[in-house]
């Protein structure tokens, strides 16, 4: 137990917030990063989707690892893969290089987030935990809220390599004053790990290959050997996953937790909401740079309005979620994203900013609204002792859905394009067939948008569905 609550949980918030932080503020330079690199948004979008493919494929081994071994060897060597590759992203020459650095990057911050929540659950204890985790999710909404226009203030007077470089500053910072308010696990750092290295290798290529399988779809073509290829190493790798975690004593994964029922339709409702939040971050961005025309610093500030909604929202939505069924609340939060979405589809062609100023209040409100309860409902399907794993299987799930949403609404927006000229360039945007191929493109992303959340709707009131009946106290 740390001799001070304050100084650990600012410790373990401070190493925590590094990886959320990055994330949100590099998304406003993508733009910027594609006109720089001479590439369009299918291409870019993997330096997004690469960091969150290192999340997904790492989530479960260093979930189990983090049960056997020092936390703090965890958190240094997150710090280290952070930092290094944080550098080495800085200095890239090409935009796949940088895209490989981001991978590694994504390695060393998931390393970051599995360890502070595994220290809030080691060494706090009682109400402490609760107001640990609690603390997590303000670190975690400050990133959000602030991340926009710090990304934007920097890509705009230093250049987009600075959001790169001061990940070291804040990275070296935070840990040396985190590494002495961590208390060292005498037992763990004696024990040797035991792990089988079967199925930790087959549980981090089982997700790398399945998500390369969705992401080179539209590249590759349902004709290539590649693209089928990535499918057989996922299945591979998911049968070697299976029959070795079957015959070890402690797995790395309780297959039994997928039969829980009404498993599957949960996740359905927590995963088309992050679908369309991940679509939201990427294209946001340049549908400001495209059909708006702002500098980076404006736009950057204008999106902060999401996130300051979202995160007050997000505040108070636990004390909503104690007076009303999950249903209705649901509900409440898929109207608003509706209305969003419809907003935009109506209102693509007017001047001004007041039709994407109220889409950005809408859809953070929706998601606010929607986030703590669906949360809570997922993890309150299981018993105490199985929450720790259940939470790295919401990160993996959560992750996913935001790298699908990325694929996704990218594959959209250039099929929209597409469908007027295959050799349009930033450079014809004076042209109004370029003008034209733009709003018909966002029309189509927000359509898409508008739909996933009638799908998420009959969902919501599926019959069966009985598990939606429950409050947040359990009834």
């Amino acid at each position: 137990m740390p001799t001070s609550f304050r100084i650990f949980i600012i410790s373990v918030v401070s190493l925590y917030f590094l990886p959320s932080f990055d994330g949100t503020r590099l998304v406003v330079s993508l733009p910027v990063m594609a006109e720089q690199f001479s590439t369009g948004t299918g291409l870019v979008s993997w330096i997004l989707v690469a960091y969150l493919l290192a999340f997904i494929s790492s989530m479960l081994i260093l979930g189990r690892f983090s049960d056997i071994i020092d936390i703090r060897k965890i958190f240094t060597l997150g710090v280290f893969l952070f930092t290094l590759f944080s550098i080495l992203c800085g200095v890239a020459q090409t935009v796949l290089s940088l895209i490989v650095f981001r991978f590694f990057q994504g390695l060393g911050g998931a390393m970051l987030v599995v360890a502070s929540y595994s220290a809030v659950a080691r060494y706090l204890s009682g109400d402490l935990v609760v107001r640990g985790y609690a603390a997590l999710n303000i670190g975690s909404a400050i990133a959000m809220a602030i991340g926009a226009p710090v990304g934007g203030l920097i890509t705009e007077y230093l250049g987009w390599r600075w959001n790169f470089y001061i990940n070291l500053i804040m990275a070296l910072c935070f840990y040396f004053i985190a590494i002495r308010s961590i208390p060292v696990d005498e037992k763990r750092t004696a024990a040797k790990p035991s792990i089988d290295i079967a199925s930790a290798v087959s549980g981090f290529l089982m997700p790398f290959f399945f998500m390369l399988f969705i992401s080179f779809f539209k590249e590759l073509g349902y004709r290539s050997i590649l693209l089928w290829a990535f499918l057989g190493a996922g299945v591979l790798s998911a049968g070697l996953f299976i029959i070795r975690n079957n015959r070890i004593a402690n797995p790395l994964l309780d297959v039994n937790l997928f039969k829980i029922k009404g498993f599957g339709l949960v996740v359905i409702l927590i995963t088309i909401p992050i679908i369309l939040q991940g679509g939201h971050y990427f294209l946001m961005p340049f549908y400001f740079d495209d059909i708006k025309n702002m500098r980076i610093v404006y736009y950057g500030a204008l999106l902060m309005i999401y996130s300051l909604v979202f995160v007050i929202t997000d505040l108070l939505s636990p004390f909503i979620f104690s007076r009303f069924h999950f249903r209705t609340i649901g509900t409440a939060g898929f109207i608003c994203m509706m209305t969003g979405s419809a907003v935009m589809i109506f209102g693509l062609h007017t001047d001004g900013l007041v039709v994407p100023i109220a889409y950005l209040v809408m859809m953070g409100m929706g998601f606010g609204i929607y986030n703590a309860p669906s949360t809570s409902i997922f993890m309150n399907m299981v018993s105490s002792d199985r929450k720790g794993l259940f939470a790295g299987i919401f990160q993996i799930i959560l992750r996913s859905s935001l790298a699908i949403g990325i694929i996704l609404f990218e594959t959209i927006y250039s099929a929209g394009i597409g469908n007027f000229s295959e050799t349009l360039t930033r450079d014809s945007a004076i042209s109004s067939d370029y003008l034209n191929a733009l709003h018909f493109s966002y029309k189509m992303t927000f359509t898409a948008s508008f739909f996933l959340i009638v799908i998420a709707l009959i969902v919501l009131y599926f019959p069966m569905f009985k598990i939606l009946k429950l409050r947040r106290k359990g009834k």
